[in-house]
């Protein structure tokens, strides 16, 4: 289990500096801490009230959610408040492919009542209930059908949150009388951040010891891969990602992809110190540095040499492109756009991490077939 420590003075401090919503939590309280998690946190009270505290940053005012977690047989006949939410959860909605993976991971599939974007979704469970009809389609952020969410009338809808007027219709939702939880995996940016969402799942379908225990278990195997290249002194240099529109964006050295790379004892071509998860660069920055890349990983859509070619003909003379150095995320993507790197790979940092390893370090990888990446010809 992860370790416990008493809620620190600073908290309750930022509770009387920032807008808090939901209902307060007092002074006597633990929080179970995560060990990479940050955009969301898990609170006891001696009183035995859990409270599910989320770090809403992506609304730029630096907004803090707390939901009382309320056992269903302890509700009597009482409406639950806003920011009170049943515990286990019997009905939810998915609005990213990402939710759907934990929830799968957990065992609690049948609770998915609707899905946004069905066209993305690679979940077999979660496809076979689309097919017939059990799970229904509510569509995307401007377009939702908000009379079938009112009639499916789901415990929870789980959503990500995006600056701007993009976030009307999470509003509008609770408008409806509908609870909303924005997840804040999207955020993080270690590998075990996004995986440590297991518990906050978890914790939601009163699983927390099931999920905890598989947290732990492929955080094990992430770690005992990363030991494989500890102790590697040449780093093979990283070119990532492709332009779009004549921009490079570089993950920071403290993104997620960053991350994957560094413990599969690679390096990323320009990418920089700071907080930023991405930077953008010219093209012919980046052009000019990639003339010292070792392997080429993730560029953007391109499925192809051929593609890539044709996207801009100055690839093909890059060494990393001659030498056919060239991989992609997008094995397992859909024939309608869905990836599959992106909805399981959340709980499987391992295995990517393996798949990592095995393209630039071979000789210390287990020489397995490559789960997620494919090499472009």
């Amino acid at each position: 289990m992860k370790p416990i420590f008493k809620l620190t003075s600073l908290f309750a401090l930022l509770q009387t500096i920032i807008f808090c919503s939901g209902p307060s939590v007092s002074d006597d309280v633990t929080t179970l801490g995560n060990e990479y998690a940050k955009y969301f946190s898990i609170t006891n009270e001696e009183s035995g009230s859990t409270y599910l505290i989320i770090n809403e940053s992506w609304s730029g005012n630096g907004d803090i959610s707390r939901y009382k977690l309320v056992p269903r047989d302890e509700r009597g006949s009482r409406e639950y408040s806003r920011y009170e939410i049943p515990v286990p959860l019997k009905s939810v909605v998915c609005m990213s492919t990402s939710h759907i993976s934990y929830i799968s991971a957990i065992g609690e599939e049948s609770s998915v009542v609707a899905v946004s974007g069905a066209q993305y979704i690679t979940n077999p469970k979660i496809n076979s209930g689309l097919a017939a009809g059990m799970i229904k389609d509510i569509g995307f952020e401007t377009s939702i059908n908000y009379e079938m969410l009112l009639q499916l009338s789901p415990d929870v809808v789980f959503t990500y949150g995006i600056s701007g007027e993009n976030n009307i219709y999470i509003d509008k939702i609770r408008e409806l009388g509908i609870k909303v939880i924005v997840v804040g995996d999207y955020m993080e940016e270690h590998p075990l951040g996004k995986l440590e969402y297991l518990n906050f799942f978890g914790t939601l379908f009163s699983k927390a010891a099931h999920s905890d225990s598989i947290f732990n278990a492929i955080k094990r195997r992430y770690n005992s891969k990363r030991e494989l290249v500890r102790d590697i002194t040449e780093r093979p240099k990283v070119l990532l990602n492709a332009p779009w529109k004549d921009i490079w964006y570089i993950p920071g050295v403290n993104s997620y992809m960053s991350h994957l790379i560094k413990d599969a004892g690679g390096e990323i071509i320009l990418s920089k110190e700071g907080d930023n998860p991405s930077n953008p660069n010219s093209l012919e920055e980046v052009y000019m540095e990639a003339e010292n890349a070792d392997f080429w990983l993730n560029p953007n859509f391109y499925t192809s040499l051929y593609q890539l070619e044709t996207g801009n003909p100055l690839f093909k003379r890059l060494p990393v492109f001659v030498k056919g150095r060239v991989f992609n995320n997008t094995k397992r993507n859909t024939s309608r756009g869905g990836s599959d790197f992106w909805e399981t790979g959340v709980i499987e940092p391992d295995v990517i991490l393996n798949d990592l390893i095995n393209i630039l370090h071979p000789t210390r990888g287990d020489s397995c077939e490559l789960k997620y990446y494919i090499l472009l010809k």
